[in-house]
This record gives C-alpha cells, sequence and structure tokens, in this order.
C-alpha cells in the first residue's frame, strides 16, 4: 500500500523474468565494451585484437534490449511516447533520458566499430570516448530508475547505480571469456585469442569480484542494523524466499567460488578453471537481477 501511495500506481503490472533479463543484458553489454575500449580507446595495446569482436558483442546483446521492453509494455506501441517531444516536458524524468541513452548508445558503439574493422585509430578512439560515456550513462540510469522510487526497499540507495555497474562489469567479461573460447574453436591457431590474454582478462574480473562482495558487505550490515523494514527484507525476503538467487546463486556460485578460483596461483592461468570461473560470474550475475528486480515486488505484497 505504501508503494501504491507513493508512486500513485494502483494497478497490479509487476515486473518479472523478462525484466531481470534486461538488466542482465544491459549490463553484459557494458562489460563486454569496457575489453573493447581498452585497446583503442585506453591505448593498452595487447587488447586491440579483441576489441572488433567484444563491440559486436555489447551491440548484440544490447539490441535484444528493446525487444524485451517493448514487449513487457502490453501494449508494444507505448514505447512511443517517450520518444516523442512531448514527453520532455518531463526531461528529468530517468525514463526519458533512459530511452535517449538506449538508442544512441548502440549507435555509437556501431560506428565505434566500423572504425575498428577499418583499423581508424583516431576515429576509433573518438567515437570510443563517445560510446564510453553513453554506456556509463546507459548502465547509471539503469540503476537510477531502481534507485529513485522511496517504496523500493533494499535498492532505494545511493549506491543501486554503482552495484548495478559492478555486476555488469563481472558478468559482462565472464560472458566475453566464455564467448572467445567458443570463438577460438572455430579459427586457426594463429588468429585465436591467447590463453595469457584471456587470463588476464580473469584477474580484470577479479578486481569486479571483490568490489562487488564490498559493496553487497556493506548492504548486508546496512539491512541487519538498520530500520524494521531494512532487517525483513534481508531476513525473510532475501534470505527467505529469495535464497535461491540472491546467497547461493549469485554471491556462493557467482562471486565466491570464481573468487577462490582466481586467487590460487596453480589453477588461475588454467584455461579450464578460468572458463568455468567466466561462466559462474556471467550467470550468477543473473540471480542479483531476480532479486533485484522481483525482491521489492514481493516486499509489497507480503509485508
Amino acid at each position: 500500500m505504501e508503494g501504491q501511495m507513493i508512486a500513485n500506481a494502483f494497478h497490479h503490472s509487476y515486473w518479472g523474468f523478462p525484466i531481470a533479463l534486461y538488466f542482465w543484458l544491459v549490463g553484459v553489454s557494458a562489460g563486454s565494451f569496457v575489453i573493447s575500449s581498452l585497446g583503442w580507446v585506453f591505448g593498452v595495446k595487447k587488447y586491440k585484437a579483441t576489441a572488433f569482436f567484444a563491440s559486436n558483442t555489447a551491440i548484440i546483446m544490447l539490441l535484444i534490449v528493446p525487444v524485451l521492453l517493448i514487449i513487457d509494455l502490453g501494449k508494444p506501441y507505448r514505447f512511443f511516447h517517450l520518444l516523442l517531444f512531448s514527453s520532455f516536458s518531463h526531461w528529468s524524468a530517468p525514463m526519458v533520458w533512459g530511452s535517449c541513452f538506449i538508442m544512441s548508445y548502440p549507435i555509437a558503439m556501431m560506428c565505434y566499430s566500423y572504425f575498428v574493422y577499418q583499423k581508424n585509430e583516431r576515429w576509433a578512439r573518438r567515437l570510443g570516448i563517445l560510446a564510453v560515456v553513453l554506456a556509463l550513462c546507459t548502465h547509471w540510469y539503469t540503476g537510477v530508475v531502481m534507485q529513485l522510487n522511496p517504496s523500493r526497499v533494499p535498492n532505494h540507495t545511493s549506491v543501486a547505480p554503482i552495484l548495478f555497474l559492478t555486476g555488469a562489469y563481472v558478468s559482462g567479461i565472464g560472458f566475453l571469456i566464455c564467448c572467445l573460447w567458443v570463438r577460438n574453436k572455430f579459427l586457426a591457431a594463429e588468429k585465436q585469442v591467447p590463453i595469457e590474454l584471456i587470463a588476464d582478462m580473469a584477474r580484470l574480473m577479479l578486481y569486479g569480484i571483490i568490489f562487488d562482495l564490498f559493496l553487497l558487505g556493506n548492504e548486508f550490515l546496512q539491512m541487519t542494523y538498520g530500520v524494521a523494514e531494512e532487517h525483513t527484507m534481508l531476513y525473510d525476503v532475501l534470505l527467505g524466499v529469495f535464497r535461491w538467487p540472491y546467497l547461493y546463486l549469485e554471491i556462493v556460485w557467482g562471486l565466491l567460488l570464481p573468487l577462490v578460483i582466481l586467487v590460487i596461483p596453480k589453477i588461475n592461468r588454467r584455461m579450464s578453471w578460468v572458463l568455468g570461473a567466466a561462466f559462474m560470474c556471467a550467470t550468477g550475475v543473473y540471480g542479483m537481477r531476480i532479486w533485484w528486480v522481483m525482491g521489492t515486488y514481493y516486499y509489497q505484497g507480503h509485508y
């Protein structure tokens, strides 16, 4: 009832798995583009060989997003409302800005990919910088949409966009590692991405895992020692009904097990172990998207 009063929404159209998948795809796209930008935008030469493939992977993942969003509307033609000039009277609405970012971000990435393919370093860097900015804006907006609704515990916090971006970074790199492994199976040896480079990407993923666990630890403390609704959300919802996506899928499978694999020197450069850790990260973050989207609805409907 509190959520209905604050948001002035008296309908019962709840977000479900398609929207959780939308959040996951947006994140995977961002993480893949991070690797693509390292070579041509930030000058890390060893990553230039993966830039074109990583950028195209990010584009493909992002192009699926509008389909999910439009289908979720129930009446698909409604998405035009956010594209009409009359909507910009509400220029402060995150959804309006998000519509602009979701349209412009893939266009910028396509232009960037074209100049990478042409090996035009000057324009690849310029378009890459623009794409990086739009990528940050797109994923910032996605977190802010959840953050700014006062009735959505535990997402009504300034940490929400950072938590979303960190999960995107981890899952995107993990997904890209898996894709590169599959790609290597179909290429001649001289065209394959070296195992050493993939292991180096896994090390970048490790830094994201550590930071993600740090953020989740802070949120755990906040809810444990917070007000009654935060305590209820943690112990009755996240560690109760949503125990599998929150605890086992995200934290144990998606973060802790990959962390153990990637910090052990004897195995953190073996392809089989690196691939396993990457797969765990890519799939485990989907658990975060599930409780992030649906946990708050469950809380509102039952408490």
